[in-house]
Order: structure tokens, then C-alpha cells, then sequence
């Protein structure tokens, strides 16, 4: 016998939570620079439409549900508290620094494969290249002030 069809009632919550917030976003990015204020708006359109969508096809398409997958409850943990610790630090010691810590920590933590060095070499660059374009962006295209900090 094959499972009742349900929706998801968690990830339509979610979803909602995820409207208020980008709301809440924009009525508050009202406060900003028009410069300024480009990239908080953009984000919460982009968290409203999104979360809608969700929203809409939860409700259109009920699914049978699927099976808890296991998982690292300690590796989710660790993720958890490397981005707390990456916010709360990035004022002290600065963006740079901090998020090359932070990205070195997430690649080690999520990691659950063997490391070989053609993967390390290969995820090294592509962090280096990620950071490296948010930096450009934010710094210059955005012209965001980045935390400067004690170190970098």
C-alpha cells in the first residue's frame, strides 16, 4: 500500500517565515542610501518571489512523504556554529580574514569524502576565486564598506 500524499506543511512555514523576513527587509532597507540599499533589496524580492513559488507548488503538488536521510548531527552543529562564529567576528578581525577562516573551516567540516590533493588544490582555487569576486563585488561594484578589522 503506497503512502497518503502530503504537504509540506514545515517547508510552507519556512517559506512563510522567509516572506515576513524579506519584507521586513525591504520596509527597513527604506532607511538606507539608494546606493546602499540595492542589495538588501534585491535579496528580499528574490526571498519573496522565491518563497511564493514554494508556497504555490507545496500546495498544487502534494507529495508522498520521503524517508529521514541520516545524517552528522555533530558536522551540522560545526557548520552552525562556524557562520555564527563568522558573524560575529567579521567587525574584529575583518572580511577578509575572517572568511578565509570561515571557508577553510566549512570545506573541512563538509567535506565527507577523501581528501586528495587534486581536491584540495581544486577547492583552494575555487574558494579563492569565490571570495575574490565577492570581495570585487561588494567592494568595488556595490562599493559596500567590508569590515577592515585588526588583521586584514
Amino acid at each position: 500500500m503506497s503512502e497518503p500524499l502530503r504537504r509540506d506543511l514545515p517547508g510552507i512555514a519556512g517559506s512563510a517565515a522567509f516572506i515576513v523576513v524579506g519584507a521586513l527587509a525591504l520596509y527597513y532597507s527604506e532607511e538606507f542610501s539608494a546606493l546602499g540599499a540595492v542589495f538588501p533589496r534585491t535579496m528580499a524580492v528574490a526571498m519573496i518571489l522565491l518563497s511564493a513559488v514554494y508556497i504555490a507548488v507545496a500546495l498544487a503538488r502534494p507529495r508522498a512523504p520521503r524517508p529521514v536521510e541520516a545524517g552528522s548531527t555533530w558536522r551540522r552543529i560545526a557548520l552552525a556554529v562556524t557562520m555564527l562564529a563568522w558573524a560575529l567576528l567579521i567587525d574584529r578581525l575583518g572580511f577578509l580574514t575572517t572568511s578565509v577562516t570561515a571557508i577553510a573551516a566549512l570545506l573541512v567540516i563538509a567535506n565527507y569524502a577523501r581528501w586528495t590533493p587534486r581536491m584540495a588544490v581544486a577547492y583552494v582555487a575555487f574558494a579563492a576565486l569565490m571570495l575574490g569576486g565577492l570581495y570585487a563585488v561588494f567592494r568595488y561594484a556595490l562599493q559596500v564598506p567590508l569590515p577592515t578589522g585588526i588583521l586584514i
